[in-house]
């Protein structure tokens, strides 16, 4: 599969315009000098760790709200539809407004991130609530647990393996918006060259950068997901079973 499509790669690149489709071989080699001058994991490390800290507040403030919302109906009532709408709602409508806000710092861009994933990130955890086997909460309230001790030893624990996997699944949302996140104002990050690259016309740069946002996303999605497996074996024994 790979190789068919740097085949097809190489001949559109001999018959297009560099400026729209650049030689694989000069976009392989500018990923080796960047590797060699260390300006790669540089770009990496910043947008790695942008991506993160916003990844982290949103999981750490959408966790406690859908637990909120999933016990009690009058929160439900209230912040759902607001969810609801948000979700509807081009994260990147709220560029503009967050520039003007928080000016063009590093606060904006995390805040541009948190924004990105917390609305997805939210209506995710509530589902894997949704999910949870109504026998344990059942069995929970037989033996005389209250709200608050189902909460901590029924609920959280039966959603910790897909919650992990939900937070797998908005770090890599993350990964999808740092190319907007770093086109304002950022001095290093994936996202910043291809900012600077597309305004002066190095396509192949570009795509360099392009390809390594994709070969991070599959490379951390598919490590972690392997994590996740190995700490929550019980959770998928009937997978490695079969």
């Amino acid at each position: 599969m790979l190789l068919s499509v740097i085949l097809v790669w190489s001949l559109c690149a001999q018959n297009v315009n560099p400026l729209f489709v650049p030689d694989p071989k000069i976009v392989f080699t500018n990923l080796i000098e960047m590797i060699k001058n260390g300006q790669l994991f540089i770009a990496i490390r910043y947008s790695f760790l942008r991506i993160t800290i916003a990844t982290f507040l949103s999981g750490l403030i959408a966790f406690p709200i859908a637990l909120l919302v999933y016990n009690s109906k009058i929160a439900n009532d209230i912040i759902s539809p607001v969810i609801s709408i948000m979700r509807y709602i081009p994260v990147t409508a709220f560029y503009p407004l967050l520039i003007m806000w928080f000016g063009i710092d590093e606060l904006m861009k995390i805040i541009f991130l948190f924004i990105a994933t917390f609305v997805y990130m939210m209506p995710s955890v509530i589902l894997c609530l949704d999910e949870i086997n109504s026998d344990l909460i059942d069995t929970g309230l037989t033996i005389g647990m209250n709200k608050l001790q189902i909460i901590m030893r029924v609920q959280i624990p039966a959603i910790l393996p897909s919650l992990m996997s939900t937070f797998i699944m908005m770090y890599g949302i993350g990964w999808t918006y740092i190319a907007v996140t770093e086109t304002i104002n950022a001095k290093y990050g994936l996202g910043f060259i291809i900012q600077q690259s597309s305004s002066r016309g190095r396509t192949d740069l570009v795509f360099m950068a392009i390809i390594m946002i994709m070969i991070i996303s599959v490379l951390f999605d598919n490590l972690t997901k392997k994590l996740v497996k190995r700490i929550f074996k019980w959770r998928y024994l009937n997978d490695c079973t079969e």
